[in-house]
């Protein structure tokens, strides 16, 4: 039996961190637009 060759799925982990990236950038243009005023002295 010869071992299965395990191919790195590095479009899936890219795809993965590419959203993972872009949702925080999200959550933090939307802190900054948003909820600003919440703590505006």
């Amino acid at each position: 039996m010869e071992p299965k060759e395990h191919k790195p799925r590095f479009g899936r982990l890219l795809l993965v961190c590419a959203l993972a990236v872009a949702f925080c950038g999200f959550t933090v243009w939307f802190a900054s637009t948003y909820l600003t005023h919440c703590c505006a002295p």
